[in-house]
């Protein structure tokens, strides 16, 4: 009784993780008044959709992408976000998987084309805080 209660559990709670975010929905891209990408309306919540369960508040190799400055400031390896080069960028190498680690893991829904190309358009415009 008490294995088929843990597997139940489990089983819900991986479901539950898996179905938090990750969406394969087209994202909306919102611009600033001088035409950029915006990070607070748009990159923000690709990386909250997509990043949350692993890099919040425990974030998996010291990333957080909590807040603008944790996002630039990146993790325990440097380059997570290089502005002005988004082929330079360990987020894009990951989320491309081009590079490892792959992001987000295989458990979990890819990120779209069209947020790739939000995320890598932010960072040639100079990845910022607007």
């Amino acid at each position: 009784m008490k294995k088929t209660i843990v597997i139940i559990v489990l089983t819900a709670a991986l479901a539950g993780c898996a179905s938090a975010g990750g969406s394969t929905d087209p994202i909306e891209v919102n611009r600033t008044d001088e035409g950029k990408i915006s990070f607070s309306k748009t990159v923000h919540p690709i990386l909250l959709d997509h990043c949350i369960r692993c890099h919040g508040e425990d974030a998996d190799g010291d990333l957080s992408i909590l807040t603008y400055e944790d996002v630039v400031k990146g993790g325990k390896t440097s380059g997570f976000i290089k502005p002005g080069d988004p082929e330079g960028s360990k987020i894009i190498t990951s989320v491309e998987k081009t590079a490892v680690p792959n992001m987000p893991p295989k458990i979990f829904p890819a990120l779209t084309e069209d947020r790739i190309q939000a995320l890598k358009q932010w960072i040639e415009e100079g990845a910022e805080n607007n």
